[in-house]
């Protein structure tokens, strides 16, 4: 009976030490899981490196910043919408870059920027079919920072031709600004298309119209068109239901600055 005591007593004893020794790993390592994530969360608040427009040119030609995570800012000159994301072309310093932003990532959403918007965007610099060009993920108010336009007077709320093609709906009924470039034009109608041609939009010249255009007040009159030519149009956007399209009805038409 004495044997058995004691036997007990070690064991339970030595399954007390054991459950101890447990609790103190789980708590150890519980610590040590809530110190790696805090220093995650810590790094992630941490604001990359500014490279200006050219100098990202050159580092990554000279294959020194592939992956680098930065900043970096510029004039939007061109914005074409895709199934995997939006490609935009960033203008400064006499260098072009292009920003691919991932829409797959939920928090990115849709993109309410202009042609003329001097904007700073953050992301990973890669390199596609040998052009450098930054991946953005994240949300437009975290990875991309609308700082300014250009011209606030002559390009304010200028949108692309593949913005209008995504979401005609938006902009059903309202007057708006967009920039494209010439393609077909006939007497009364000719068509602006985005940058590489994917999407064209209807315009719709009235005569009265035409007739203002060719007076004083600096729009450009349809016959002067040319194929190629880069325009801004201001017109209200419709639907015609008799012939199941979308177009613009135009106010004025303008080259590009």
């Amino acid at each position: 009976m004495f044997g058995t005591t004691v036997n007990d007593y070690i064991y339970n004893h030595t399954l007390r030490m054991i459950m101890d020794n447990i609790g103190k790993a789980v708590i150890v390592f519980s610590l040590l899981g809530v110190g790696i994530l805090y220093g995650l969360s810590l790094t992630s608040f941490v604001e990359p490196p500014y490279v200006p427009l050219d100098e990202v040119a050159c580092r990554a030609e000279a294959g020194t910043n592939e992956g680098e995570r930065i900043r970096t800012s510029g004039v939007i000159t061109s914005f074409s919408a895709t199934d995997y994301g939006d490609v935009l072309t960033l203008k400064g310093n006499k260098t072009e870059l292009l920003i691919f932003v991932d829409t797959l990532d939920t928090s990115v959403g849709k993109l309410n920027l202009s042609y003329g918007d001097v904007i700073e965007v953050e992301g990973r610099v890669k390199t596609y079919k040998g052009r450098p060009e930054l991946v953005v993920h994240g949300g437009h108010g975290n990875a991309i920072k609308k700082l300014s336009t250009k011209n606030e007077n002559e390009n304010e709320n200028i949108a692309f031709i593949s913005q209008i093609a995504m979401h005609p709906e938006d902009y059903k009924g309202e007057r708006v600004r967009v920039m494209g470039y010439a393609d077909n034009v006939y007497k009364h109608i000719f068509y602006l298309a985005d940058e590489h041609g994917n999407y064209l939009l209807r315009v719709r010249v009235e005569a009265e119209t035409e007739a203002r255009a060719k007076s004083d007040d600096g729009s450009i009159p349809l016959s002067a068109l040319q194929k190629g030519d880069k325009l801004i149009a201001e017109g209200v956007f419709g639907y015609d239901p008799g012939n199941m399209r979308y177009e613009l009805n135009l106010i004025s038409l303008r080259r590009c600055p």
